[in-house]
């Protein structure tokens, strides 16, 4: 396989392709709570806490995904083969929400006619995952700019101070800005993938190491937080999400600690690094695939489904998050396959999740 993202040592960074290829699982794993009925079962049971504790943990998917753009594209500039590497991503969601429209019209039986179908790839709701793609153009299209003002600022504590605005100005509206109060400006909470964005730019500038323990421990404990709460004061009812969103003040920094964890380690298995840089290099096709295979695996399991109080929920979450996972890593695998025989992306052929 073609080592396309490296270290500075310039070998293939197999830490990189492992934090990936948990952003996807976490991805697939976030979308089971909008499937399963846990947010709306009361929250009251031992497996009900470990379902809360992954909810945070895998809030964590597209910050991951973002703090890698930051890091990988942070020696990018303005120039025709960099605007060139977004084709791949631009063809790779035109195909899929072509390949969704129709699953849409013929398997779930939706009332669409095809010009109601280009309008919803054009306006990104074709899938309903989608909206990253959105984000992403944006953020592809600003990274080289985004370069320009990090390089530019002049020591490493006003760079500090550039991370502490963002998190001030993105993580508190989210937590402050709730049921009909609005405590701290919100108007810029949406330049969150930014604050990914530089923090993982400092990330790759600085290659900040912190003890392994200490890191698991404080993810840890982030996850602890919102099910404790919920156990001990607000259980028999839904649990109450009072920790926030993935732009959250404790889910970003958790995101931040998680990168740290991993972006340094390196695989000496070939095959386990081989298997993570595959997975690495179609995780935007399976992102994109994920929803289609959403719509089969929940109904079709459904008939098999345990309470959530039921220790057996967890092995159900394993089964439904690792066969949407499978489900469309084949059919990545396989698209990815069909592409190579067109010769379609010689040129491009994994720089796709560099985003």
């Amino acid at each position: 396989m073609k080592p396309i993202i490296t270290n500075r040592g310039g070998y293939r960074a197999s830490g990189l392709d492992v934090i990936r290829c948990f952003a996807i699982l976490f991805v697939i794993g976030s979308h089971f709570f909008m499937y399963s009925g846990f947010n709306e079962t009361d929250f009251s049971s031992i497996p009900m806490f470990i379902l809360g504790m992954l909810q945070t943990l895998t809030m964590a998917n597209v910050p991951l995904f973002l703090m890698l753009t930051g890091y990988l594209n942070l020696n990018k500039t303005i120039s025709k083969k960099y605007y060139r590497g977004g084709i791949r991503v631009i063809t790779s969601y035109l195909l899929i929400s072509i390949i969704t429209v129709f699953f849409r019209k013929y398997f779930m039986h939706e009332d669409l006619s095809w010009l109601q179908g280009i309008l919803k790839i054009l306006d990104f709701s074709a899938i309903p995952y989608a909206w990253y793609i959105e984000m992403w153009i944006g953020l592809f299209l600003l990274t080289p700019f985004l370069n320009i003002l990090w390089k530019n600022i002049d020591s490493r504590r006003n760079k500090h101070i550039l991370l502490i605005t963002m998190y001030l100005l993105t993580a508190f509206p989210d937590c402050f800005n709730r049921y009909g109060f609005s405590l701290v400006p919100g108007y810029w909470e949406l330049l969150y993938p930014m604050a990914f964005f530089f923090a993982g730019a400092y990330a790759r500038e600085y290659e900040p190491q912190i003890a392994v323990n200490k890191l698991i421990a404080i993810c840890l404990g982030v996850c602890l937080i919102n099910p404790t709460i919920n156990i001990l004061i607000f259980s028999h009812r839904p649990m109450l999400h009072l920790i926030g969103d993935g732009n959250g003040i404790f889910v970003m920094p958790m995101t931040v600690f998680f990168f740290l964890l991993f972006y340094r380690i390196n695989i000496k298995s070939e095959w386990l690094k081989k298997a993570f840089a595959w997975i690495s290099v179609l995780s935007l096709d399976i992102y994109l695939f994920s929803w289609i295979f959403d719509q089969v695996v929940y109904p079709g399991l459904k008939g098999i489904k345990p309470t959530m109080q039921s220790p057996l929920i967890l092995a159900y979450y394993i089964a439904a998050v690792g066969s949407v996972f499978l489900l469309s890593l084949a059919a990545a695998s396989i698209k990815k396959g069909t592409f190579s025989l067109f010769d379609i992306s010689r040129h491009t052929n994994g720089k796709v999740l560099q985003h």
